[in-house]
């Protein structure tokens, strides 16, 4: 049989089988996918941490200094995400996925993550990334279900191929983002945080004040008149 013969019965097979699902939250083994029409399906709160000037930093710096970065990146993403029970994607070359397993409880931890993240990479580590001019980099959050598959025979779930709208909706919040504001939520997300990560206190004219951290913003989603809410707020790693 030739190989046009052997793709043809490829194609037929999926087409004609019903794409099945494991419902689970727990997705350290990969194996629960297999290579056919069987995947996973979580609920899950998604960073999605985009390098947003990648073509400037392969002119400026290299091929060579931007993977550097890139596998810094992912070392910084996945040491704070791990604390956390979450678990990083190599999604693109300029991009992650930090996924967070579960429902409304895991939208504290991915954001208060995302503002450790910030400040380990433009403040705690900033002389450890200075070899590489340029950098810029921004996060987007989002809450809701994905579908996962995968195309390798291996329990590797950075090879996770994930499918939601929420993963996009994160996708969409990242291209506001710039710094400061590094990082963005929807307005679900923001709408569920503890007021602990909805304001802070700050000294004005020597008094210490509540105020919001957030500022609201209004973009365009698939045609829509959305709002998702910044902020330039970190954690520092000192107090991890």
């Amino acid at each position: 049989m030739g190989w046009k013969e052997t793709l043809a019965d490829k194609l037929s097979t999926y087409a004609d089988s019903e794409f099945d699902y494991i419902e689970t939250n727990n997705i350290s083994d990969a194996s629960k996918i297999d290579l056919g029409c069987t995947g996973i399906y979580i609920e899950a709160t998604t960073i999605y941490f985009e390098i947003k000037n990648i073509t400037h930093l392969l002119r400026e710096n290299g091929r060579r200094k931007t993977a550097q970065a890139y596998t810094m990146f992912k070392e910084v993403l996945t040491a704070i995400s791990e604390q956390n029970e979450g678990f990083v994607n190599c999604f693109s070359p300029n991009a992650f996925l930090v996924i967070y397993p579960g429902k409304e409880e895991t939208l504290k931890r991915a954001t208060e993550d995302a503002m450790r993240i910030a400040s380990a990479i433009s403040e705690k580590y900033k002389l450890q990334f200075s070899f590489i001019t340029g950098l810029e980099f921004a996060m987007g959050i989002d809450h809701g279900h994905l579908m996962g598959s995968k195309n390798l025979e291996d329990n590797n779930n950075e090879r996770i191929t994930w499918f939601g709208t929420s993963l996009y909706k994160a996708m969409r919040i990242s291209k506001e983002c710039a710094r400061p504001f590094y990082i963005g939520i929807s307005g679900s997300v923001y709408h569920n945080l503890p007021d602990e990560l909805r304001t802070t206190t700050r000294r004005i004219l020597g008094i210490r004040k509540s105020i919001e951290m957030w500022t609201k913003v209004t973009y365009q989603y698939e045609n829509v008149k959305k709002h998702l809410y910044q902020t330039n707020h970190k954690i520092s790693l000192d107090e991890a």
